[in-house]
C-alpha cells in the first residue's frame, strides 16, 4: 500500500515569503500614511479654531458630524469665508500678511493631504487578491431566483454581486453622455477607476433600488476595494450630482437626531443608466416613498422607513420598501427576510386611529406576529405595551438603538429586532 505525499518546494516558499513581505510593506505604508492623514487633518482643524472658531462651532451644533465628512472642496469653502483671525471669544486685528502665509499653508496642507489619499488608494489598488479576499468576510452566495420582484438582497451579497457585474461593464462613458460626465480631468488610470466607481453607482441606485448615500458608499467601497469615506469616493458622487445624472437630498429626523442623504436616478441619469447596461433602471427606494406614500410631504416617515431598510440589509438581511400585499389597503412599510426569518413591517412614527385595525392586518400577512420599528426605546416600549394590551405577539426594533452603532462596525451577527413577546 502506497501513500502520496504533498511536499513543499523551494519556488514554493520564496513564493509565500514574497508575497508576505509584500504585503507587510503595503501594510506599512499604508499605516505611516493613514498616520500622515490623521495628522494633516488635526492641522486643518487647529487652524480652523485660530482663523473661526466660533463658526466651526455653530456647525459643529448643527452637524456633529463636522469637520470630519468635510472634504478639500468643504475646507476651501470654510476658509475663504474667514474674513479674519477670530479665535475664542477674542478678536484680533486683521494682519493681511499673515493670513496670506496662513492660507498658503493650508493650500499646501490640502495639497499633501490629496497626494496622501492618492498614495493610499494606490496602494490598495496594488494589493494581491489574496490578500483581498483574506481580510473581507465571506459574503453569501446571491440567490437572485429566491427574491421576490422589487426585493434587494443583504449588503454582503450586494457587494458580491457588484464584483460579477463589474466584469461586464463598459470601459468609458457612452459618447452621448462624453461632455457631462467627463471624469474632471483624470487621465489613465485615474479616468478608468473613476468611470468603474460611477457605473457602480449607477447600478446599485437602478438595478437594486438603494438610496442612501451611506449604504451605497459602503457597498462601492468593498466591491472595489476602497476605503468607505474616502475624499475619492466623494468625489465620485460630486461629480455624478454636478452633471444633473444623481439628485440629492439630506434629510434629518428629530427624534432621535440623525441625518441621512439621499440619491435618486434624474431623468439623464436614467437615460444613461439605459445606454450603460441595456434596460431602464428600476424606481430606487426614495423613489418609490414619493410616488406610493407622499415621501416629500412626509420626510420623517420616508427617512426612517429607508434607514431601517438599510440597517436590516447591513445585518444580512433582504429587504423590499413598500411590498405588494393581499387584503391591504395602503401597503406594508417593509419586507424582510433572512433564511426562514420573513416578516412585513411597520415602521411607527406616531399613532394613528386606525393603528390596531391595520396590526391585526399586517400580523395576519406574518402568520399571526406583528413586526415593528419605533423611532426611540421609549416609544418602542410604549408600542410593545399597546401590542399586548391587543393580545398581538410580536418583535420590535427603534431607530434610535439602530443608528446608535457606527454603521461600518455593523455585522450580520449584529442583532436587528431588540424586543420579543
Amino acid at each position: 500500500m502506497t501513500a502520496s505525499i504533498m511536499m513543499t518546494t523551494p519556488l514554493d516558499l520564496s513564493h509565500q515569503r514574497a508575497l508576505g513581505d509584500l504585503l507587510q510593506a503595503e501594510r506599512d505604508l499604508r499605516q505611516k500614511n493613514e498616520g500622515a492623514l490623521r495628522e494633516l487633518r488635526q492641522v486643518l482643524l487647529d487652524t480652523a479654531i485660530r482663523l473661526d472658531g466660533e463658526r466651526l462651532e455653530s456647525l459643529r451644533r448643527e452637524n456633529p458630524s463636522v469637520p470630519d465628512i468635510w472634504s478639500a472642496a468643504d475646507w476651501r469653502k470654510f476658509f475663504s469665508s474667514a474674513p479674519r483671525l477670530n479665535g475664542w471669544g477674542s478678536v484680533v486685528q486683521q494682519d493681511v500678511r499673515a493670513q496670506r502665509e496662513l492660507m498658503q499653508q493650508i493650500e499646501g496642507l490640502k495639497a499633501s493631504l490629496m497626494l496622501v489619499e492618492s498614495q493610499l488608494e494606490t496602494e490598495r489598488s496594488k494589493q494581491p487578491m489574496a490578500a483581498l479576499n483574506e481580510s473581507r468576510t465571506a459574503a453569501p452566495a446571491l440567490d437572485l431566483a429566491a427574491l421576490p420582484d422589487g426585493a434587494t438582497p443583504s449588503a454582503a451579497a450586494l457587494v458580491e454581486d457588484t464584483q460579477k457585474a463589474m466584469q461586464l461593464f463598459p470601459k468609458k462613458i457612452p459618447a452621448a453622455f462624453s461632455n457631462v460626465l467627463n471624469g474632471g480631468g483624470r487621465v489613465g488610470g485615474d479616468l478608468l477607476r473613476v468611470f468603474r466607481r460611477y457605473f457602480i453607482a449607477l447600478y446599485l441606485i437602478g438595478r437594486w433600488r438603494l438610496s442612501a448615500a451611506l449604504e451605497i458608499e459602503e457597498i462601492l467601497a468593498g466591491a472595489d476595494g476602497v476605503s468607505a469615506g474616502s475624499g475619492s469616493l466623494r468625489r465620485v458622487f460630486d461629480d455624478l450630482g454636478r452633471a444633473a445624472i444623481i439628485l440629492s437630498e439630506t434629510l434629518t429626523l428629530d427624534s432621535p437626531h440623525t441625518t441621512l442623504k439621499l440619491y435618486r436616478l434624474s431623468p439623464n441619469g436614467e437615460k444613461l443608466y439605459q445606454a450603460l447596461f441595456g434596460k431602464r433602471p428600476y424606481e430606487n427606494e426614495w423613489s418609490r416613498l414619493i410616488r406610493l406614500r407622499e415621501g416629500a410631504q412626509f420626510p420623517d416617515h420616508t427617512m426612517a422607513v429607508i434607514a431601517f431598510a438599510m440597517h436590516a440589509r447591513k445585518r444580512g438581511y433582504a429587504a423590499q420598501v413598500l411590498p405588494e400585499a393581499d387584503n391591504l389597503k395602503t401597503l406594508p412599510h417593509i419586507w424582510v427576510a433572512r433564511e426562514d426569518e420573513k416578516f412585513y413591517v411597520e415602521v411607527e412614527q406616531e399613532g394613528g386611529q386606525e393603528r390596531a385595525s391595520r396590526w391585526h392586518s399586517i400580523a395576519a400577512l406574518n402568520g399571526g406576529r406583528l413586526a415593528l420599528c419605533a423611532a426611540t426605546q421609549k416609544s418602542r416600549a410604549r408600542l410593545a405595551c399597546d401590542c399586548k394590551l391587543e393580545k398581538l405577539p410580536g418583535l420590535a426594533a427603534d431607530l434610535e438603538s439602530l443608528v446608535g452603532i457606527k454603521f461600518k462596525e455593523i455585522s450580520q451577527k449584529t442583532p436587528l429586532w431588540l424586543e420579543s413577546w
